[in-house]
C-alpha cells in the first residue's frame, strides 16, 4: 500500500502537493482505476507541473517496493507529524483522569473538540477548505478511539461526555458510532444499558431520521455492542428492520446474533463458576470448537 504522504515529502510538501490531488480527484471522480492508471496520472501530471526535477524524483521512489512488497514494514520509515492527534489524545487521557471527580467539579467544556489551529487539518480538508465542521469530525474520531483504549468511564461520566459534545446525538455517523463503542464497552453499566435503547434505533433508522445505517462499519459493531448489552432489545429492534438491509449485510448480522448467544451460554456459566472475567479468553479459546466462519466475522 503506497502512502500518499511519502509521495507528499518526496515531491515537495503539503503547499505543492495539494493541487496535484485537487486534479487527480477532479479525473477520476466516480471512477474506478487501477494502480497503473494512477501511476500514468501521477507521472503525466508532475511532468507538467515540474518538469524533470519532479520527474526524476518520482523515479527515485522504489515503486516495486511499495506497491508489490510484503509483509507489515513499510519501504521507508515515516515520521508522520502528530501533533492534531497528540491534542485529542491529551483530551481522552483528561477524561480518564475524571473518573473520581463529581459532574460539577470537571472543567471541559463543548468547545473542546472545536478549538484547534487549521494549519492541524492538513489534507482531510483540501478540497471544502478549512471549516470548523471538519475539524470537529477529524478531532471527535481520533479523541473518542483514544478514550475508548482506556477502562469503561464510570456511567455518570458516559453520558455527561455524550451531552456535553453532542456526541450521542449528532447525525454524523463516523462520530455517532465511536461514541456508541466507547458508552456500551462496559454491557453491565447503568450508561449502557439506557444508551443501547438509543443505539439500536439509530441503526435501523428508527431514531427520528429515518436513514438506515447499512453499511457493514455501523450497523454490525453497534448491533454487536447492543447485543452484549441486551440480547432481545438488538434481536427485537433487528427483526423489525432486517428487510431494509443489504442482504449481505443481513447475512453476516444473523452471525453476529449466534455468536452472542454463544457469548452469553459462555458467559453465565462463568460467572456461575466465579470465572466470569475470563469470558473474553475462554471464547477466543474455544474458537475451533464451534464454526470458525461465526467466531471470526
Amino acid at each position: 500500500m503506497f502512502d500518499p504522504s511519502f509521495a507528499e515529502r518526496t515531491l515537495g510538501g503539503l503547499d505543492v502537493f495539494l493541487p496535484y490531488v485537487r486534479d487527480y480527484v477532479d479525473t477520476f471522480i466516480g471512477k474506478s482505476i487501477t494502480t497503473a492508471q494512477w501511476k500514468a496520472h501521477l507521472y503525466s501530471y508532475w511532468e507538467k507541473h515540474g518538469g524533470a526535477e519532479k520527474i526524476k524524483a518520482l523515479d527515485s521512489v522504489n515503486w516495486d517496493a511499495w506497491l508489490y512488497g510484503e509483509g507489515v514494514e513499510l519501504p521507508v520509515e515515516m515520521d508522520y507529524d502528530l501533533t492534531l492527534a497528540e491534542t485529542a489524545y491529551k483530551l481522552a487521557k483528561r477524561w480518564d483522569a475524571a473518573r473520581e471527580t463529581g459532574i460539577p467539579n470537571l472543567d471541559f467544556n463543548e468547545s473542546d473538540l472545536k478549538d484547534f489551529d487549521s494549519n492541524q487539518i492538513g489534507l482531510c480538508f483540501f478540497l471544502k477548505g478549512f471549516n470548523h465542521t471538519n475539524t470537529h469530525l477529524l478531532t471527535s474520531v481520533v479523541f473518542l478511539e483514544k478514550l475508548e483504549s482506556y477502562p469503561s468511564l464510570p456511567s455518570d461520566l458516559t453520558l455527561h461526555l455524550g451531552t456535553l459534545y453532542k456526541l450521542s446525538t449528532t447525525p454524523n455517523a463516523e462520530i455517532r458510532l465511536r461514541f456508541y463503542q466507547v458508552a456500551l464497552s462496559d454491557p453491565c453499566s447503568s450508561a449502557a444499558k439506557t444508551l443501547a435503547i438509543d443505539a439500536a434505533k439509530w441503526v435501523i433508522g428508527d431514531d427520528g431520521s429515518g436513514v438506515v445505517k447499512g453499511r457493514m462499519k455501523f450497523c454490525r459493531p453497534v448491533l454487536r455492542a447492543v447485543t452484549r448489552v441486551d440480547r432481545d432489545l438488538a434481536i427485537s429492534n433487528w427483526e423489525k428492520a432486517k428487510t431494509e438491509f443489504h442482504p449481505i449485510a443481513r447475512k453476516l448480522i444473523e452471525k453476529v446474533k449466534l455468536v452472542e448467544k454463544f457469548y452469553h451460554f459462555v458467559g453465565a456459566y462463568l460467572t456461575l463458576t466465579g470465572y466470569g472475567n475470563h469470558i473474553d479468553q475462554v471464547v477466543e479459546g474455544c474458537s475451533l470448537r464451534v464454526p470458525s466462519k461465526i467466531l471470526t466475522t
